[in-house]
């Protein structure tokens, strides 16, 4: 009997783009703290103040300025698939799910702090 791998990811929106991350790497949702913002990867939210917390190998807190969350899904592994060499994205981008007919691009949080921060925290 195959038995089939899920991973729990959350949903949020940054400016009407929709993204999701790994669950686990979530320690909560907050609101927005400049001093231990990462800035705006994805782009400055539209509106809101909200932001995923997480936290890098040395436990400090860093928030992702987010618009809103949406919400948490189970997701099969084999569902996800990886960003293509070709696309040229960055780092953090990982890649996409389509859940119904809306593409959501798949972000890892850790990548997103800038090479110096990112390789301490490995």
């Amino acid at each position: 009997m195959d038995t089939v791998a899920y991973v729990d990811l959350v949903l949020f929106e940054v400016a009407g783009i929709r993204y999701a991350a790994d669950l686990g790497q979530v320690r909560r949702i907050d609101i927005d703290e400049p001093t231990e913002s990462i800035g705006h990867p994805l782009g400055p939210p539209a509106r809101g103040n909200r932001a995923l917390v997480f936290s890098v190998a040395d436990h400090a807190e860093r928030r992702l300025a987010i618009d809103q969350v949406l919400g948490v899904s189970r997701v099969p592994l084999t569902d996800l698939r990886r960003m293509p060499v070709a696309v040229h994205a960055a780092p953090f981008n990982i890649g996409a799910w389509l859940d119904g007919e809306q593409t959501v691009l798949l972000v890892d949080l850790p990548s997103m702090l800038p090479n110096s921060a990112a390789q301490a925290a490995v």
